[in-house]
């Protein structure tokens, strides 16, 4: 009998989301107070939040993080989709693409680089492209910030000439020829080893703090809604 009455009130209660409307709630970061910022990416961002509650702690306001550990781009594109159905979104926080160089089954550690891995980071390099231009289509109101990546360490030392070559080959066309206001935040003279962890890959709390402070300083000196 007890369980008879639970399961109608659990049947209740999931009425009543059905009727208000699933998208008032989400269960991803549902303590968000700012919805018209929110982020998009991987583990660099979620898998400690850090840089998440340090912008908070500058802004008064928790952005909405969407932002999945493991997510390679083609995830994070579907986070960005989700986020733009929001039709007062006004800026983006992202990164992405780490996970197909450290995930991808090609080799991305030779140097010079194969083939295989330049063609990992084109594939990165369009799929940034089409979000960009996602941003503008679906009206934007404001900026992307984009933080690129950081040199690695230890064992993953090897990846960074493939992180290097997407500041140099694939970047400048990507932003330069963006069709809405994005900015790339680039962190390498800024973030050394003892400011990742002991996984050689994820930032530590001082290191998320320096990113955060990149971030943040690319919307203020442009005026950025945050």
């Amino acid at each position: 009998m007890k369980m008879l009455r639970f399961l109608s009130a659990l049947l209740m209660v999931v009425g009543l989301f059905a009727m208000t409307g699933c998208s008032s709630f989400d269960f991803h970061n549902p303590t968000a107070t700012e919805w018209d910022v929110q982020i998009v990416g991987d583990s660099v961002f979620d898998l400690s939040g850090d840089i998440q509650k340090v912008l908070k702690t500058k802004s008064g306001k928790m952005y909405k993080d969407r932002s999945v550990s493991g997510a390679k781009i083609a995830a994070i594109d579907s986070q960005l989709a989700t986020a733009l159905g929001r039709t007062t979104l006004k800026t983006v926080i992202a990164d992405g693409g780490a996970n197909d160089i450290l995930q991808g089954s090609m080799d991305c550690n030779a140097d010079p680089l194969t083939q295989g891995c330049i063609d990992i980071v084109d594939y990165v390099g369009d799929k940034m492209e089409n979000m960009l231009d996602d941003m503008y289509v679906r009206g934007l109101d404001d900026a992307c910030v984009w933080m690129g990546y950081y040199h690695v360490k230890g064992a993953e030392l090897e990846k960074n000439e493939a992180i290097d070559y997407c500041y140099t080959n694939a970047y400048p066309a990507i932003f330069g020829s963006s069709p809405v206001e994005a900015y790339l935040v680039d962190p390498r003279p800024y973030i050394f080893p003892n400011h990742i962890k002991s996984d050689d890959i994820h930032p530590t709390y001082d290191g998320s703090v320096i990113l955060a402070n990149m971030i943040w300083n690319v919307m203020v000196a442009n005026n950025i809604y945050r």
